[in-house]
Protein backbone atom coordinates (compact mmCIF):
# COMPACT_ATOMS: atom_id res chain seq x y z
CA UNK A 1 0.00 0.00 0.00
CA UNK A 2 3.16 2.26 0.86
CA UNK A 3 4.26 1.63 -2.77
CA UNK A 4 1.13 2.37 -4.54
CA UNK A 5 0.74 5.57 -2.29
CA UNK A 6 4.38 6.87 -2.74
CA UNK A 7 3.65 6.07 -7.03
CA UNK A 8 0.60 7.86 -6.90
CA UNK A 9 2.54 11.19 -5.12
CA UNK A 10 5.32 10.84 -7.36
CA UNK A 11 3.15 11.15 -10.44
CA UNK A 12 0.81 14.28 -9.80
CA UNK A 13 4.19 15.97 -9.16
CA UNK A 14 5.21 15.13 -12.77
CA UNK A 15 8.61 13.27 -14.08
CA UNK A 16 11.24 14.24 -11.48
CA UNK A 17 14.17 11.80 -11.63
CA UNK A 18 17.12 12.04 -8.91
CA UNK A 19 20.51 11.86 -10.26
CA UNK A 20 21.75 8.20 -9.37
CA UNK A 21 25.70 8.93 -9.90
CA UNK A 22 26.78 10.63 -6.46
CA UNK A 23 30.47 10.12 -6.43
CA UNK A 24 32.86 11.20 -9.07
CA UNK A 25 34.65 8.13 -9.16
CA UNK A 26 31.34 6.99 -11.10
CA UNK A 27 31.67 8.96 -13.66
CA UNK A 28 33.83 8.33 -16.36
CA UNK A 29 37.42 9.89 -16.47
CA UNK A 30 37.63 11.44 -19.96
CA UNK A 31 34.36 13.13 -18.90
CA UNK A 32 35.82 14.69 -16.08
CA UNK A 33 38.70 15.66 -18.03
CA UNK A 34 36.18 18.24 -19.32
CA UNK A 35 35.16 19.70 -16.51
CA UNK A 36 36.99 22.67 -17.33
CA UNK A 37 34.67 22.84 -20.14
CA UNK A 38 31.80 23.14 -18.42
CA UNK A 39 29.37 25.87 -16.95
CA UNK A 40 32.02 28.39 -19.30
CA UNK A 41 28.77 30.54 -20.25
CA UNK A 42 25.07 30.93 -18.86
CA UNK A 43 23.91 29.78 -22.39
CA UNK A 44 21.11 27.42 -21.65
CA UNK A 45 21.87 24.99 -24.46
CA UNK A 46 24.56 22.67 -23.10
CA UNK A 47 27.84 22.20 -24.95
CA UNK A 48 28.92 18.37 -25.79
CA UNK A 49 30.52 18.12 -22.62
CA UNK A 50 28.04 19.60 -20.22
CA UNK A 51 25.38 16.72 -22.33
CA UNK A 52 27.68 13.89 -21.70
CA UNK A 53 28.49 14.58 -18.09
CA UNK A 54 24.66 15.13 -17.43
CA UNK A 55 23.92 11.86 -19.37
CA UNK A 56 26.05 9.60 -17.25
CA UNK A 57 24.85 11.68 -14.15
CA UNK A 58 20.83 10.72 -15.08
CA UNK A 59 22.24 7.60 -16.44
CA UNK A 60 19.55 5.26 -15.06
CA UNK A 61 16.52 7.12 -14.60
CA UNK A 62 16.59 9.60 -17.87
CA UNK A 63 15.28 6.27 -19.97
CA UNK A 64 15.91 7.66 -23.49
CA UNK A 65 16.21 11.28 -22.73
CA UNK A 66 19.11 12.68 -24.47
CA UNK A 67 20.57 15.43 -23.07
CA UNK A 68 22.70 16.44 -26.25
CA UNK A 69 21.34 19.93 -27.92
CA UNK A 70 18.86 20.28 -24.95
CA UNK A 71 17.79 23.64 -23.22
CA UNK A 72 18.50 23.21 -19.46
CA UNK A 73 17.34 25.44 -16.82
CA UNK A 74 18.67 25.75 -13.07
CA UNK A 75 16.79 25.89 -10.07
CA UNK A 76 18.37 25.71 -6.36
CA UNK A 77 17.61 27.15 -3.19
CA UNK A 78 16.28 24.97 0.56
CA UNK A 79 12.47 25.71 -1.19
CA UNK A 80 13.73 24.76 -4.70
CA UNK A 81 12.26 28.59 -5.86
CA UNK A 82 15.21 30.44 -6.36
CA UNK A 83 16.09 30.32 -10.42
CA UNK A 84 20.14 29.26 -11.00
CA UNK A 85 22.27 28.85 -14.15
CA UNK A 86 24.37 26.52 -15.53
CA UNK A 87 27.60 28.59 -14.82
CA UNK A 88 26.55 28.30 -11.21
CA UNK A 89 25.91 24.88 -10.93
CA UNK A 90 28.93 23.78 -12.79
CA UNK A 91 31.07 26.19 -10.25
CA UNK A 92 29.95 24.35 -7.53
CA UNK A 93 30.18 20.94 -9.19
CA UNK A 94 34.24 22.24 -10.03
CA UNK A 95 34.52 23.00 -6.21
CA UNK A 96 32.95 20.34 -5.12
CA UNK A 97 35.18 18.04 -7.10
CA UNK A 98 38.35 19.66 -6.38
CA UNK A 99 37.30 18.96 -2.17
CA UNK A 100 37.02 15.39 -3.43
CA UNK A 101 33.14 15.37 -1.74
CA UNK A 102 30.38 13.75 -3.65
CA UNK A 103 28.06 15.31 -7.14
CA UNK A 104 25.52 18.21 -6.80
CA UNK A 105 22.87 15.36 -8.49
CA UNK A 106 19.66 17.43 -8.08
CA UNK A 107 16.17 16.33 -9.32
CA UNK A 108 15.71 15.81 -12.99
CA UNK A 109 12.51 17.22 -14.45
CA UNK A 110 12.10 16.50 -17.89
CA UNK A 111 9.04 18.22 -19.33
CA UNK A 112 6.40 17.24 -21.40
CA UNK A 113 4.90 19.76 -24.25
CA UNK A 114 3.02 22.09 -22.21
CA UNK A 115 5.62 21.90 -19.44
CA UNK A 116 8.01 23.16 -22.03
CA UNK A 117 6.23 25.82 -23.44
CA UNK A 118 5.31 27.76 -19.92
CA UNK A 119 8.98 27.14 -19.17
CA UNK A 120 10.06 29.44 -22.06
CA UNK A 121 10.55 26.68 -24.03
CA UNK A 122 13.27 24.59 -22.02
CA UNK A 123 13.03 20.48 -22.25
CA UNK A 124 14.06 19.86 -18.49
CA UNK A 125 15.46 21.37 -15.73
CA UNK A 126 17.58 20.39 -13.12
CA UNK A 127 16.47 21.39 -9.44
CA UNK A 128 19.70 21.23 -7.05
CA UNK A 129 20.16 21.46 -2.60
CA UNK A 130 16.35 21.98 -2.54
CA UNK A 131 14.62 20.51 0.56
CA UNK A 132 11.35 20.10 -1.27
CA UNK A 133 10.07 18.29 -3.92
CA UNK A 134 8.93 21.09 -6.56
CA UNK A 135 5.60 20.02 -8.44
CA UNK A 136 7.05 20.02 -12.27
CA UNK A 137 4.72 22.35 -13.07
CA UNK A 138 5.98 25.18 -10.42
CA UNK A 139 9.58 24.04 -11.85
CA UNK A 140 8.31 25.03 -15.37
CA UNK A 141 6.63 28.42 -14.09
CA UNK A 142 10.16 29.38 -12.29
CA UNK A 143 12.13 29.38 -15.02
CA UNK A 144 10.11 31.73 -17.61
Amino acid sequence: MKNLLFISVMLSFGINLFGQVRKFEDIPKYILEQLGKMGVDNFPLLNCYESAYFNVLFEKNRKNFDFTDKKIGFITGSNGKTKSSKANYFALEKDRFNRNYTSNGGTLYIFDAVQKEVSGGYDAAIVYWSKVLVPAKDVAKRLK
